[in-house]
């Protein structure tokens, strides 16, 4: 994994995962992008020592996962020193009140329905860099 992570993506679908990772550099090729898409492997990557590399600027987070829930690596990110502080974005297929009740219960600062088609993925994935990679710029 990079030094820098701007984006930690855990996600199951790795066709979806691929779909951002391309949205994303086409946004911004500086933007450093990492996934892994399995909960319990993320949460073990996420509590590695890390002193040689900073904690990810934003944690974009599916729900239904393998492993770990996304609930559940949500309470135990929430519930780390390093990590408490950092964005978590819930991006999920559901749109459930429950589940996105649960997620802001348990610390998440967002909740987005993944976009279907590749327009709609690629706006709503510029507008997240804009807001929490960019500080001070929403639109453009």
């Amino acid at each position: 994994m990079d030094a820098k992570v701007d984006i930690f993506y855990v996600e199951d679908n790795e066709d979806y995962v691929n779909f951002v990772g391309r949205v994303v550099k086409k946004l911004d090729n500086n933007i450093s992008y990492q996934y892994i898409t399995d909960g319990k492997a993320a949460f073990d990557y996420l509590v590695q020592p890390h002193d040689d590399r900073p904690p990810a600027k934003l944690i974009l987070l599916d729900l239904n996962l393998p492993g770990m829930s996304g609930i559940d690596l949500l309470c135990k990110i929430r519930s780390m020193p390093s990590l408490k502080d950092t964005p978590v974005v819930i991006f999920s297929t559901s749109d459930d009140p429950e589940d996105v009740k649960k997620s802001y219960e348990n610390g998440a600062n967002a909740y987005l329905v993944k976009p279907s088609g590749l327009l709609s993925l690629t706006e709503t994935m510029k507008q997240l860099v804009n807001f929490w990679l960019i500080p001070g710029k929403l639109s453009n």
